[in-house]
C-alpha cells in the first residue's frame, strides 16, 4: 500500500521523514498549507521544499482556504476542545488527498505515545515509525542535526489556543501584524457573542490585551514591542 507522510514543519515530522529516507521507506511527504503556520514554520517548509520531494497541498473548506479566513466569517476563535482547525484544516483535506488503500504515517515520538491512535477507517492506516523505532523528541533533535540540517522550530498557527504566554508575547514583538489580526478575531467574536447573550469566550485564558500587556512589559527590555496598527 502506499504510504503517505503527514508533515507539519515541526521537528517531530521532519526527524520522521528524514529517518524514513534512510531507512529505504518508500512514501509521499504532504504538507497542508492552510495559511496560519507560523512564518518560521512556513519559511522552513519552503526551504526544505527545495531540498526533498515535499507535496505541499491547499485545503478548501466552505469556501476558505485558511483556517482565519473561516473563523473570521464564522466570527469564531478556535477551541481547545473543538479542534475545528486540525479536522477541518489538516486531517480532512490529507484524507481527500490520499489513494486508498494507504498508510498514514504520524510523527507522534515515544514521549507523547499517548496521543496515538491505531486507527484503520475509510481505507486509511495510521501509523507512527517513531514509536515503531522508539524514538523521543530528543531523539528527533539529534536525527536532524546528524543530516546537517536546523533543528525547525515548534509548529503551529500562529492564533493558536495551546500557545503559551511567551509565544503570544513573541508573535507581538516579531509579528505586530499578526498580533493585530489575533487580537481582531478576539474581539470580534466578543462581540458576537455579547449580541448573543453569552459569556466571552478568549484565544487563551483572557483578552489577548492582558496577556500582552504593554505597559507593563515596557519594563523588561526583552520585550521592547514596535508599535502596532491595531485600532484595539
Amino acid at each position: 500500500m502506499q504510504n503517505y507522510l503527514s508533515y507539519g514543519g515541526g521537528v517531530n515530522s521532519t526527524a520522521m521523514l528524514l529517518l524514513l529516507l534512510d531507512e529505504g521507506w518508500e512514501f509521499e511527504a504532504v504538507y497542508v498549507d492552510h495559511g496560519c503556520d507560523w512564518p518560521e514554520t512556513r519559511k522552513y517548509v519552503a526551504w526544505l521544499s527545495k531540498q526533498m520531494p515535499i507535496t505541499t497541498i491547499r485545503p478548501m473548506v466552505e469556501g476558505f482556504s485558511t483556517v482565519y479566513d473561516y473563523f473570521w466569517h464564522y466570527k469564531m476563535v478556535p477551541s481547545r476542545t473543538l479542534r475545528i482547525c486540525t479536522d477541518k484544516f489538516k486531517i480532512r483535506p490529507l484524507h481527500r488527498y490520499f489513494q486508498r488503500p494507504c498508510f498514514d504515517l504520524i510523527g507522534f515520538s515515544s514521549d507523547e505515545a499517548h496521543r496515538a491512535k491505531f486507527l484503520v477507517r475509510d481505507g486509511i492506516t495510521t501509523r507512527y515509525p517513531l514509536l515503531e523505532y522508539e524514538i523521543d523528541r530528543e531523539g528527533c533533535k539529534r536525527i536532524i542535526r546528524e543530516h546537517g540540517l536546523p533543528v525547525p522550530p515548534k509548529s503551529g498557527c500562529w492564533f493558536c489556543p495551546f500557545q503559551r504566554i511567551a509565544q503570544w508575547k513573541k508573535l507581538r514583538k516579531d509579528y505586530p501584524e499578526l498580533f493585530c489580526r489575533a487580537n481582531q478575531l478576539e474581539e470580534r467574536n466578543r462581540e458576537r457573542r455579547r449580541a448573543e447573550g453569552r459569556e466571552p469566550s478568549f484565544l487563551a485564558s483572557r483578552p489577548l490585551s492582558q496577556i500582552v500587556n504593554e505597559s507593563q512589559d515596557a519594563l523588561w527590555e526583552e520585550y521592547q514591542y514596535p508599535p502596532c496598527r491595531c485600532e484595539l
